[in-house]
């Protein structure tokens, strides 16, 4: 028969805790409306986390938290049962998780201040500008001052950009770079090539890897990749880069390589194809709302059928 009392009780506050922080990883900000005072502890040292740069000693916050929880406890956390050190043990891990994710951002370089997941993040820098992140994208800064705001992005973002005519603003991607005073532009990192549309005002874009750039006006469009040593003009309808914003995909007369790219990024998985369909193109509009429809549509037109092969892994195989 089981000892009840070495069965930590299914309303236990801190059993809840440790529950909901393992339900909300990754995306731990899904947290901050929780009404918790060791949560609100826990978002307090992030705050503080975020406004300093000097290393953090983890042994001083850790002491600091286990204070907190004894005064709520009275101690008890540290002299239990076996069974309930059990629970103790796996809370403790899980919360050192949700403490161990600020500190390595603060220590590793640039600070991480966005992240999308699985769907539109919009978040408000410190100048007022607004970024829209899409599905599985990240926003890190990487330094501000009164003259510069430099970002970088992982994925692909809609940028707002507050006009202020003495301080440049920059985000970077693996492969090029944007430069504004203040305008509106969609920027993506993915399919192993960078590409910038521009909605209004103007922007410089550069490679990276040449340092040569151009100068944008409203309605153009250019990308950087693997192939080129200066980024080039495309001619691409608006939609074609807004699309994610309503929930679309629009292709026109692009690359099987491209389709598949984008969706990669948009729904955090990975593809494979034979090479025989590479010079095949695609033009229509494809719902975003359902992914599986999504995959039935492609297979229609493209005269085939997706495999799952792994987790996030998918084969396209054409038909016969």
């Amino acid at each position: 028969m089981v000892n009840n009392n070495d069965i930590l009780p299914a309303n236990d506050p801190h059993l809840l805790l440790a529950q909901k922080i393992g339900k909300a990883l990754p995306d731990l900000d899904r947290l901050k409306d929780t009404d918790d005072p060791l949560l609100n502890l826990l978002f307090s040292y992030r705050k503080n986390l975020q406004d300093r740069f000097d290393p953090v000693d983890t042994s001083t916050v850790w002491d600091s938290i286990k204070a907190e929880i004894n005064s709520e406890t009275q101690a008890k956390i540290f002299h239990l049962s076996p069974a309930i050190k059990r629970y103790a043990i796996a809370a403790a891990v899980l919360i050192a998780v949700f403490i161990g994710s600020f500190v390595y951002q603060n220590l590793s370089g640039p600070e991480l201040i966005a992240e999308s997941f699985g769907s539109i993040q919009q978040v408000e820098l410190a100048d007022g500008s607004l970024v829209k992140l899409r599905p599985y994208s990240k926003l890190y800064e990487q330094s501000l001052s009164s003259t510069r705001a430099e970002y970088r992005l992982q994925g692909e973002a809609y940028f707002e950009v507050t006009y202020k005519p003495d301080r440049m603003f920059s985000v970077t991607t693996s492969r090029a770079k944007v430069e504004v005073l203040g305008t509106k532009f969609i920027l993506s990192d993915w399919g192993n090539a960078s590409n910038v549309f521009l909605r209004e005002g103007r922007i410089q874009f550069e490679a990276l890897s040449t340092m040569n750039s151009i100068i944008l006006e409203p309605g153009q469009s250019s990308t950087v990749d693997e192939q080129a040593e200066s980024p080039a003009l495309s001619d691409q309808d608006e939609t074609v880069y807004t699309d994610w914003l309503a929930e679309q995909l629009v292709f026109q007369n692009q690359p099987v390589h491209d389709v598949f790219s984008e969706l990669e990024q948009h729904f955090n998985i990975q593809i494979t194809w034979p090479a025989s369909i590479n010079e095949e193109t695609l033009t229509g509009t494809v719902q975003l709302d359902d992914f599986d429809s999504v995959l039935r549509d492609l297979e229609l037109v493209l005269g085939g059928a997706f495999t799952q092969t792994g987790t996030g892994e998918y084969r396209f195989n054409p038909g016969s």
